[in-house]
Formats: structure tokens, C-alpha cells, sequence
């Protein structure tokens, strides 16, 4: 059974802990539209992934078979806890090449697209970011390591993760030293000039520290969530290609194979020669993205969102008995829905006659 159909309950309950926490201290920690699109960018990733997930248990199955260097006691705890370090110090470099490569950085950048950051921040995952991520972990595979012991060492990572993605939270003395902990991950989200490129680890903050991105959060300058070419939208389709789309125009637009080719493995923020630099990022002046939205349309936004994860809970369920028209039939159906209210959400001139 796919172990994310228990993670999803879980899930809501910190996020409904973490709301109900925020009032009652008289903060505002959430915001519905962005908060809705969080969840439904995560339920998309979970149908494409599901999906997807394939192909990286058949890497490493085929690298596993053929060129597997030890065998390991999967009884012995040590065997877990050297998987999982080893796993988080590729994951280090999975998520920082997701940040310093520009084409890696269209898969990643919707994780960062959201300008809150609570809980539901933590569910909004890339759909993409398969496609390239399992060539990090074939060390895993070349020394040895079971499937079993790679998926198990995967999910905690994922999961430790979710955590850490709150303002609630506080610095935690010496555990910022060797731990991911919401103060340093709130760094990592943040449009700051500090906070660029900073952070990247999973569980353990460790590798940031050895390689030079670690920063602390700074009590004098408030982080301000997002990224600086911001996403404006509550669709999670384009959420996930609106960046692939610009990298794409970029490459049009640009005269050179060399600089095409840079468009595509340079930074995000490398720039064709004689472009016009981006203006200065004040974070004061930062304003949040928002549209209008009459009450019957949030509430059409919360009805599509839970409708949505329920159909995800089912289709997990029943993923691995399903032929791949079917399975496809699942995605297709729940990404025509998110498609809709992202459109709507984002049309005022449509959600003011209708409110009219």
C-alpha cells in the first residue's frame, strides 16, 4: 500500500493544528486561496509521481542487480542509519543542482512559488522533478543498499520535511547546528538577499554548514516568501511549467548556441547578454499576489480541493491494479478540475459579474 494515503490524514491534521495554534496567538499564517492551491499542487504531484515513480524503482532495480558492491544486514539499525545519512547527503545536492540549474530550477521552482509559508507550503511539490532526480541516488544502488532500505530512507526524508515548513516554530538551540529546523528552512524560502541559495538540506542542515549555504535567520530582517520572478497564479498546472515555458522564450529570443545552452544549465538568475537586469528586490515593497473571490468561489475552491485528495486517496489505493489508460483517466479527470478553479480564481472580471 502506497504509504502516502496515511501521510495525507496526517497531513491535514498538522495543518488544522497549525491554524487553529496561529489564531489563537493572533497571527496570520495562512491565506485560502494560497493555502487551496498548496494542497492542490501537492495532489497533482502525487498523481503524476504515482505514475512516474516507475521509472526510478526501475533504475535503481536494474542498477541494483547488475552492479550492487555489498550486501547489507537489513537487521542491523546501523545499515537504516548510514542509508538515510548517505540518502540526505545526495539529497543535498538533488535539491541545490534543483537551485543553481536553471532547467532543474523549472521543475523545483513551484515548491518556493507560494508567498505564505505554514504547513501546506510543504505539500506543494514539483510534478516534474522526477525525471532527473533518481540519477542522484544511484551511489545508493551501486553500494548495495535493498530497495526496500532506499524507499523506507526516502519517505522519512520526505516526510521529516513537512515539519519544518512553519512560523510557529522557533530557533532550537544546538539542534540548528546538525538538524533542517523551521528557523533555517524559513531561510531557505525566502526572496531576502541572505536567504538566496541557502539551506538546502533534508534532515540534516549538516552538508549546508560543510558547504558553505548554510545562513541563519536574522531577527532584524523579516523573510519575505516567495521567488522573485513570482508564479501569479492559483493554477497548479501552470504552476508546474510556467518556468519550463520562460526558459523556453529565453532560448527563442537568444541569439548563440552557447548562450541557448546557458538559458537552459546556468542559474536562474543568468541573464543573455544585454538584457535588462531585474530591478533591486526591496523586501519592503514586496506585495503579495491576490485576486478577488466571492464567498460561493472559495468555497467551490475548498468543495474541488477535498473532492480532489479523495479521488487521490482512491486512486492510491487501487493504483497498482489499474491498467495505464485507467490510471491516466484518474490524472486527466483531477487535472481538468484543478485547471477550472485556477482559471476562475484568477479571471476578476468573471468573478465580479458572477458576484454582481
Amino acid at each position: 500500500m502506497n504509504p502516502f494515503i496515511f501521510v495525507i490524514p496526517v497531513a491535514l491534521l498538522m495543518i488544522g493544528i497549525e491554524l487553529w495554534v496561529a489564531r489563537r496567538r493572533g497571527l496570520q499564517v495562512y491565506r485560502l486561496k494560497d493555502s487551496i492551491t498548496s494542497l492542490n499542487v501537492g495532489t497533482v504531484s502525487q498523481f503524476v509521481i504515482t505514475l512516474g515513480a516507475g521509472m526510478n524503482i526501475f533504475m535503481y532495480s536494474v542498477v541494483l542487480d547488475k552492479f550492487g558492491a555489498f550486501e547489507w544486514d537489513t537487521s542491523n539499525p546501523l545499515t537504516w542509519i548510514l542509508a538515510l545519512v548517505l540518502y540526505d547527503f545526495f539529497y543535498y545536492w538533488v535539491h541545490r543542482t534543483g537551485h543553481e540549474v536553471n532547467l532543474f530550477w523549472a521543475a523545483h521552482v513551484i515548491h518556493h512559488s507560494s508567498e505564505e509559508f505554514n504547513l501546506s507550503t510543504a505539500l506543494r511539490q514539483s510534478a516534474t522533478g522526477f525525471y532527473f532526480k533518481w540519477v542522484f541516488y544511484v551511489p545508493l544502488a551501486l553500494l548495495g543498499f535493498p530497495m526496500k532500505v532506499y524507499l523506507t530512507v526516502a519517505f522519512i526524508d520526505l516526510v521529516y520535511q513537512i515539519w519544518v515548513h512553519t512560523q510557529l516554530v522557533g530557533r532550537l538551540g544546538v539542534l540548528e547546528w546538525f538538524l533542517v529546523t523551521p528557523s533555517n528552512h524559513r531561510v531557505h524560502h525566502g526572496q531576502n538577499e541572505y536567504c538566496l541559495d541557502k539551506n538546502y538540506g533534508g534532515v540534516f542542515s549538516i552538508w549546508d554548514r560543510m558547504f558553505g549555504t548554510y545562513a541563519d535567520e536574522r531577527e532584524d530582517e523579516p523573510v519575505v516568501y516567495g521567488v522573485r520572478k513570482p508564479l501569479q497564479s492559483w493554477n497548479p498546472i501552470w504552476g508546474n511549467v510556467q518556468h519550463y515555458t520562460l526558459m523556453w522564450q529565453q532560448i527563442r529570443s537568444t541569439t548563440g548556441w552557447r548562450n541557448k545552452l546557458m538559458c537552459v544549465f546556468a542559474g536562474p538568475s543568468w541573464l543573455p547578454p544585454g538584457a535588462t537586469p531585474a530591478p533591486e528586490f526591496v523586501p519592503e515593497k514586496f506585495e503579495r499576489f491576490d485576486t478577488p473571490a466571492p464567498g460561493w468561489m472559495q468555497g467551490l475552491g475548498v468543495f474541488t480541493c477535498g473532492l480532489g485528495m479523495a479521488v487521490l486517496v482512491h486512486f492510491l489505493l487501487v493504483a497498482k491494479n489499474l491498467a495505464p489508460g485507467k490510471a491516466l483517466s484518474y490524472s486527466a479527470a483531477a487535472l481538468l478540475a484543478y485547471l477550472v478553479i485556477g482559471w476562475l480564481w484568477q479571471r476578476p472580471r468573471v468573478l465580479e459579474a458572477a458576484h454582481a
